[in-house]
């Protein structure tokens, strides 16, 4: 009888462990999502590198108002090292841009590259 208890008792607290993993994966936490920057050589800037690996995106950033400004990728994408966000939230945006009047006409569950694409930040897709 106490075996049987015991057994139910690990079996709660195993399911326990299951659902918060599950939770913290669905609340957004980048980590649990796994978005990793893949290793790379942290003494030389993300445009660099990526000027090679992704010419197209570095020359949209460039030719942006955060380009031109050199708002820097980290300010979206994180570090890299601790913080990465392959596809950076809203969150991030409303940092700088809290005032910012945003239409609601679209509908939906708005988000801010609903409307602006990624790097370019062009209005309206």
């Amino acid at each position: 009888m106490m075996n049987n208890k015991l057994g139910k008792i690990l079996l709660a607290l195993a399911l326990g462990v299951f659902v918060l993993s599950a939770w913290q994966i669905q609340a957004g936490d980048g980590k649990a999502q796994g978005q990793k920057h893949p290793e790379v050589d942290y003494s030389i800037s993300c445009t660099e590198c990526h000027e090679e690996v992704t010419p197209e995106i570095v020359a949209e950033w460039k030719s942006s108002k955060h380009g031109m400004m050199n708002f820097g990728c980290y300010m979206c994408h994180g570090d890299g090292q601790v913080e990465f966000k392959a596809k950076p939230d809203t969150e991030g945006c409303l940092s700088c841009h809290t005032g910012s009047p945003v239409d609601a006409s679209k509908g939906g569950n708005l988000q801010c590259f609903t409307c602006h694409q990624g790097h370019t930040l062009k209005f309206h897709q």
